[in-house]
Order: C-alpha cells, then structure tokens, then sequence
C-alpha cells in the first residue's frame, strides 16, 4: 500500500514538474546519424547529387583532345613533268607514310540555355537529396525518441506492478491472520495468490516488451542504454508550419528539377554554336611531302536540329509530364501532413485533459483503496471490495502513466510532421 502511495505522489509530481531538455536522448539521436546504415546511404546518395552538379558545369569549360595517327598509302597519286628538254620529273601529291600529330579544341559559345538548364536541375537534385537526408534523420529521431519513451513507459509499468505485487502479499499475511482467528474464507486467500500471479505474469509481459525496444534501441543507436530518466520530459518549442517538413521541401526541389529539365527540353530544339580549333604537326606538304610540318586550324560550327524523328518533341512532353505529376504529388503530400497535423494537435488536447483528470481519480481512488482496508480489517467490508478498490486504483494509475506516454509520442510526431529538429533544441 504504501508504494502505491508513492507511486501516485511520483505521477503527480512528474506532472507538475517544469520538463527539461532531455541531454541522454538527444545524445542517443546524434549517435543514431552516424550509425543507422539509412543516414549513411542518403548521405553518400547527397555526395553523388554534389558530383553530378560538377559534371553539369563541365559542359561550360572546353574539351582538349589529342590525336596521333599513322597511315600507309599506296598507290598514291604522282604526275611527271616536262622540266627541260628529254628531262621529266615525277611530282607525288602524296607520301606512302603519313604522320598526323595534333592536339584538338573544342569550346561552347552559345547553346540557348541548355547548360544551364542542366545545372539548375542538377542543383535542384542536389537540395532535393539533402532534405531526404533530413527527412531521413528527422524518422530517425522521432523513431528513437518513441522507443525511449516506450522503454521509460514499461518500466515505470513494471514499478507499478511491482507495488500492486506488494500490496497482494502484505493482504495476503493479513488474510491468513483473520483465517487463523475464523473472520475470512480459505477462498480469499486462494484469490490472492491468483492475484499475485496474474500480475507477476504481467510484469514478466512488461518486461519481454521492455527487451523489444531495448533491442530497437540497439538496431537504431548502436548503444545498448537504459533510459536514466523516468519521467516523460520531452519538450521542443514547436513554430513554424509544413513547410518546414522536409518531405515538403525535397517535393518543392523536385518540382524545380522538373521545371529545369522541361527547360532543357525547350532548349534541345534550338541551335549551338561551338569554337573548333587545334594544332600539330603532319606530313604531305610542298614541296618536301616527308617532312613532317607544323599546322593549325580554327572555325566555329552552327548546330541545327531539323529533324530527330519526333524525339525532341516527345521528351518536352515526358518533361511536362513529369512536372505535373510531381506538383500533384506535392498537393497530396501536403493534404496527407495537414490531416495528420489536425489529428495530432486534437490527440495532444485530449491528452491534456485526461492527464489532468486522471490525478483526481488517482486521488479518489487511494483514499477508497485506504478506506476499504480499514473497513476490511474491522469485518465491515469483504474482500471482494479490496480487490476492486485496488484494482480501481491501479487502473487509475495506469492509464495516468498512459495519457503521459501517449502525449509524448503525440509531441515526437508534431515535431516531426512540421519538420522541428527537436535534437537541436
């Protein structure tokens, strides 16, 4: 009985304590990102975005090629001429080796956009990869931050069946004592011990649940932790709106990746000008055609698209395509998160209210459990009506323990639909 008392006094107490910022939890969050394999693959998935950004802006700078080439020819074409009188001259137009050395360049001068369309997809890609790892990190710590809460809320339930436990076998001892003095039935006591084993059956429940997430916590954190606290003292300072969700966010990069793309697209049926020039060293020049001389060239070529076989128009299409879907699947995601918004914000009310009330029945209900003993112990009141003030108030107490536990989970999951890094607070 008199750690039922205390256990109340507990509840009360941790309900009118001002919650502080839990250092443990947001310890065990940080430790999560740089093990839960998941934040490591978004993390390298945002490396390669970096990378593609890189190759997009190498179609700005110039390519260099360098050749070298040797070809043999025969026959190759010769004339003879008259030089003087009875003399002739054979003159070859070309050698049998032919040597080609010569470094080529080619430079964009004007595509109409179509670079840079592919870098601001690029970028695009880029950002939208980095609120995946948010997202990602944002489940994650809502994911451990639940099974913290969880292993806290099963232990704090093994304490409590550990107090109705004691509170069995102190009226147990009582029970035998009134048996011995002819005031009670042998089948009180037979109910007791009943008693005393449904609910050691149900601490060993609590605690095959407590290993569970105790192995979660393991699979998320890579730490094996009990939870030092015992109270449900998560507090984050929750502003802004969904647009800070960072599911919301990636969605808006998508959808400028689409519009980057359907301008490349566009751009795809408009010319390009490019620098051409290069040089080196070849054979086959007069009047010595063996030696091998320098030469050099340089021009500009206009490329036009005429005809591609309906491609061009089809991927501007695809392109168009593609961004609508991606802007319906952004109105979807949002609906999704404000009804999910609206359902939280009325959990978190009506959690409110029971935890509220539920310490005034935790109050009723001792003062009943302490009344029926007295009752009980002066042969005014049966043991069936001790039963059912205990249970009444360990009911009561459970579901206090419930409602805290609940509004917890309930304020993990606001943080993490408006996108609030509460591991940061």
């Amino acid at each position: 009985m008199r750690k039922l008392w205390i256990i109340a006094f507990v509840f009360i107490a941790g309900q009118k304590a001002q919650a502080q910022a839990n250092e443990e939890l947001n310890a065990l969050i940080r430790g999560s990102f740089n093990y839960f394999p998941r934040i490591k693959e978004l993390n390298k998935a945002e490396e390669l975005s970096e990378m593609r950004i890189e190759l997009a802006q190498t179609g700005y700078l110039p390519a260099v090629n360098g050749a070298a080439s040797y070809t043999y020819l025969n026959p190759i074409s010769q004339k003879e001429f008259v030089v003087g009188p009875n003399e002739t001259q054979l003159l070859k137009f070309q050698p049998y080796n032919n040597y080609n050395m010569n470094v080529g360049v080619t430079q964009l001068i004007w595509d109409f956009g179509k670079t840079k369309a592919l870098v601001e997809k690029a970028k695009a890609d880029l950002l939208a990869s980095r609120q995946n790892a948010e997202g990602g990190k944002l489940q994650l710590a809502s994911q451990v931050a639940e099974i913290y809460y969880s292993m806290i809320y099963l232990k704090r339930v093994a304490l409590l069946q550990d107090s109705v436990i004691s509170f069995y076998e102190s009226n147990f001892r009582m029970v035998e004592g009134k048996i011995r003095q002819g005031d009670a039935l042998q089948i009180d006591l037979s109910t007791i011990r009943n008693n005393i084993d449904q609910e050691k059956n149900r601490k060993v429940e609590f605690m095959r649940l407590y290993e569970r997430q105790a192995a979660l916590m393991r699979y998320s954190t890579g730490q094996s932790t009990d939870p030092g606290s015992d109270r449900f003292d998560f507090k984050a300072t929750v502003t802004g709106d969904l647009a800070n969700n960072p599911d919301v966010l990636a969605a808006n990069e998508r959808i400028s990746a689409s519009r980057a793309d359907l301008k490349y697209t566009q751009a795809n049926r408009l010319p390009s000008l490019n620098f051409q020039g290069g040089a080196g060293f070849r054979n086959g020049y007069q009047p010595d055609i063996a030696m091998n001389r320098f030469n050099y060239l340089a021009g500009l070529t206009l490329g036009v698209p005429i005809f591609q076989g309906g491609r061009l128009t089809k991927n501007h299409l695809l392109a168009s395509k593609s961004l609508e879907l991606n802007e319906l699947s952004k109105s979807a995601l949002i609906s999704t998160l404000q009804k999910d918004l609206e359902s939280i914000r009325s959990d978190l009310k009506a959690y409110e209210e029971q935890v509220k009330n539920s310490t005034g029945q935790i109050d009723v209900a001792n003062e009943t459990v302490r009344l029926t003993q007295v009752r009980y112990k002066q042969g005014v009141a049966t043991y069936l009506d001790l039963i059912n003030a205990s249970t009444n108030l360990q009911r009561a107490n459970l579901n206090q323990l419930q409602y805290e536990y609940q509004r917890a989970l309930s304020q993990i999951e606001l943080c993490r639909v408006l996108g609030v890094r509460f591991w940061q607070e």
